[in-house]
């Protein structure tokens, strides 16, 4: 009796576990599913990144969602012909942090391509300056469905670095007093010479 009350047991825990962990496997198949639909619906645009893979799948997500967040922000949608390029140089008769261009198809639906910068004249630009030029450009992208700006206000907030000439140092003292009592002197120029012909 005890025996097939204990066998009985067990196989009702042996099924209640398969059980949980057959509804578990399938909530987070759903979820997955339904996040990947979600994703799929929500318009985004085109992001081509000319970077190492796992840089270009960072720098991928953020332009998507800063592009999606900046025009949710704004009451509208990402066009749906936007494509982004990030590269490392954008030139256009100077190096550019970016360039928008625009193109009207046949059909009537204008197309864009937003170019954006990695580096500029050699120095890197960072991902917050990136999403910075991708959202003032979308600002022009977007003017169709939301409208014109009435106002825009300039601020620029970087300090001018002034540009002071560095103080003259002596890089060899003339003979001075050592703690030993010897007298301290720079190296002849003659010797110098000396040894660079040998």
């Amino acid at each position: 009796m005890r025996k097939r009350k204990s066998i009985r047991s067990r196989l009702l825990r042996s099924t209640r576990a398969a059980a949980g962990r057959l509804v578990s496997r399938c909530a987070s198949v759903g979820t997955t599913c339904w996040r990947a639909a979600v994703t799929r619906l929500r318009p985004a645009p085109t992001v081509i990144v000319d970077v190492r893979r796992r840089q270009a799948r960072r720098l991928r997500r953020a332009v998507a969602r800063g592009a999606r967040t900046y025009a949710r922000a704004l009451g509208a949608e990402i066009p749906p012909r936007l494509l982004v390029v990030v590269q490392r140089v954008v030139y256009e008769g100077r190096q550019l942090n970016a360039l928008l261009q625009a193109f009207d198809a046949p059909d009537g639906e204008r197309r864009y391509v937003l170019h954006l910068a990695l580096s500029i004249n050699g120095r890197q630009v960072g991902e917050d300056e990136l999403l910075a030029a991708l959202r003032h450009q979308l600002a022009r992208v977007l003017e169709d469905a939301v409208g014109k700006p009435t106002l825009s206000v300039p601020l620029d907030l970087e300090v001018p670095r002034v540009r002071a000439s560095a103080p003259i140092v002596e890089l060899r003292p003339d003979a001075e007093e050592r703690d030993d009592g010897h007298e301290r002197s720079a190296m002849p120029f003659q010797r110098v010479q000396d040894d660079q012909a040998s």
